[in-house]
């Protein structure tokens, strides 16, 4: 990432990594990045004894029923490849930083589950199911040359699988599941095609994909954007137009915020943004991430905040699923969570200090960051944020 170009891959090796006390169980010798680095390796170690998770076919997004068996195994899967693919990968990375040859045993298991995913699943074009590839895509261009080339053959045929999926898929919403045109949905998609164009080293498509996504940020952040027709009210909302039940009224403010009434959806539009604008660096996309990050940040810190999420939603889907799986944030009168939003604020810091080694987040929002490692779901972007990208 950029990120990384502007930082050196090393850190010194850990110090007094066994000094106790005469309690036991209390480290008094070890910094706090050497306590994380200790947390790392023992996620790495339990994921050693998972086995693969990978699917055929990914079943989750458009669907409200998250008892389905297809969708429990496809939330499985995203397990693996969010969480337990990129901490494993993490922690080998750290394992190589001390100028040793780094884990072999790790490593294989690394190999193992990529090779596994590239050999079982196949590709649907959908974004929301295939955002999650994200981790496993990072993976693979980290680790490409510890790949034979009888299993790149295997990961490039199914990155080109992927590759004719995502640009044959149609963006026609599910019944319920309102428009799809300038949402998240796009985002999500754009994060993934462009990793897999800069995968099979595509120039020409990823410079094009990179001008879309530019000029799509007027679309997804729509204030003051006159080709975004706004209904003259609520009952006169017309979805299949891409019409808005009301103005933007701020530069921060997503579609998917506006349509939805939820701050879940606004981090969940900026987290795509901004792992493509890690992955394109420099500061293109830097004042659409400080706009939309700003919004988010002013809303969880105002005083006396409080937010009923998608109490005036204006998307059929988000009924529906308050009557089926009602997970926290989707039940009716529910307020946000701020911790939900821990990965926006860790990938933001990460991006700004990529571009200004001096920039500093609210103090605020660190004391949140700092409480996320509980979060198996953040773990990868935790140790992203703590290490400063180092180990991926």
């Amino acid at each position: 990432s950029h990120f990384e170009k502007n930082m050196p891959l090393s850190f010194p090796a850990d110090t007094a990594p066994l000094a106790y006390t005469a309690l036991p169980g209390l480290n008094t010798g070890l910094s706090w990045q050497n306590v994380q680095r200790k947390r790392l390796k023992k996620f790495a170690e339990q994921y050693m004894t998972e086995t693969s998770k990978a699917v055929q076919t990914l079943r989750s997004q458009g669907e409200p029923d998250t008892s389905l068996d297809a969708v429990q195994d496809t939330r499985a899967g995203f397990t693996e490849l969010r969480v337990r693919l990129p901490v494993l990968n993490q922690y080998y990375r750290y394992t190589l930083s001390h100028g040793g040859t780094g884990d072999a045993a790790v490593l294989a298991k690394i190999k193992t589950l990529v090779l596994a995913w590239a050999d079982t699943n196949q590709p649907t074009g959908k974004p929301i199911d295939e955002t999650n590839f994200e981790g496993l895509l990072r993976v693979i261009k980290q680790r490409w040359s510890d790949f034979t080339a009888g299993e790149q053959t295997r990961i490039t045929s199914w990155l080109n699988a992927l590759k004719t999926a995502k640009e044959a898929y149609a963006f026609t919403a599910a019944t319920g599941e309102g428009s799809l045109r300038y949402s998240n949905h796009y985002t999500h998609h754009y994060k993934v095609l462009l990793q897999v164009y800069d995968l099979l080293g595509l120039t020409t498509q990823y410079t094009a994909l990179v001008s879309t996504i530019t000029a799509f940020a007027a679309q997804n952040f729509p204030f003051g954007n006159g080709s975004i027709v706004v209904a003259p009210s609520p009952t006169a909302f017309n979805d299949a137009t891409h019409d808005l039940p009301r103005a933007a009224v701020s530069a921060g403010e997503s579609l998917d915020y506006i349509k939805r009434d939820a701050l879940h959806y606004q981090h969940y539009t900026l987290e795509p943004w901004l792992e493509i604008a890690l992955q394109i660096g420099g500061t293109g996309l830097q004042t659409v991430m400080d706009n939309g990050v700003g919004f988010l940040r002013d809303a969880i810190l105002a005083p006396a905040s409080k937010h009923y999420e998608f109490a005036a939603s204006v998307v059929p889907f988000d009924a529906t699923r308050w009557q089926t799986s009602n997970p926290v944030y989707l039940q009716p009168n529910a307020m946000y969570r701020p911790d939900h939003a821990a990965r926006v604020f860790m990938a933001y810091d990460v991006y700004k200090k990529g571009i200004n080694p001096s920039f500093a987040l609210d103090d605020r929002l660190y004391a949140l960051l700092s409480r996320s490692s509980s979060l198996p779901s953040f773990w990868y972007y935790y140790f992203r944020w703590v290490f400063g990208g180092l180990y991926g």
